[in-house]
């Protein structure tokens, strides 16, 4: 009996022991997933942030009219972790030159992410920062 209740007990042991590294590797591949996201944002390189995106059928944005973009912060001001660590809602504020004005601007991207379990990673479910761009008719 005491062989059989030692052999329960180290299969919860491992059980939790399994379950607690998927969440930890779900929790690592979020920081991965958002800080890669928000680099390629700073850095620029906006098809690369695009590649986030959950829904790859939402229109694209215009690539080459964001080239005169250049971001100067990408700060997070709010993270929260729902849904049993499978969503996660983040606030940015994002600063920006466009370099045909050279006036610095500010947005707010409210973004909502989830853990797609068939691909084992996060995808960026809002849609891709609304930079303002100047008018190339003006």
């Amino acid at each position: 009996m005491a062989r059989i209740r030692r052999f329960v007990t180290i299969g919860v042991v491992l059980s939790l022991t399994l379950s607690a590294c998927a969440h930890d590797m779900r929790v690592m591949k979020m920081e991965e997933a958002l800080n890669s996201y928000g680099s390629a944002i700073r850095w620029g390189a906006f098809q690369k942030a695009w590649s986030f995106q959950a829904d790859k059928l939402k229109p694209a944005p215009d690539f080459k009219s964001l080239k005169t973009i250049k971001v100067t912060s990408y700060d997070a001001v709010f993270r929260s972790v729902q849904d049993g660590g499978k969503t996660v809602l983040q606030t940015v504020e994002i600063r920006y030159i466009d370099n045909d004005r050279l006036v610095e601007k500010s947005l707010t991207d409210e973004q909502k992410w989830h853990f797609d379990v068939e691909k084992k990673q996060w995808l960026l479910d809002s849609p891709f920062p609304k930079f303002e761009l100047r008018d190339k008719g003006a």
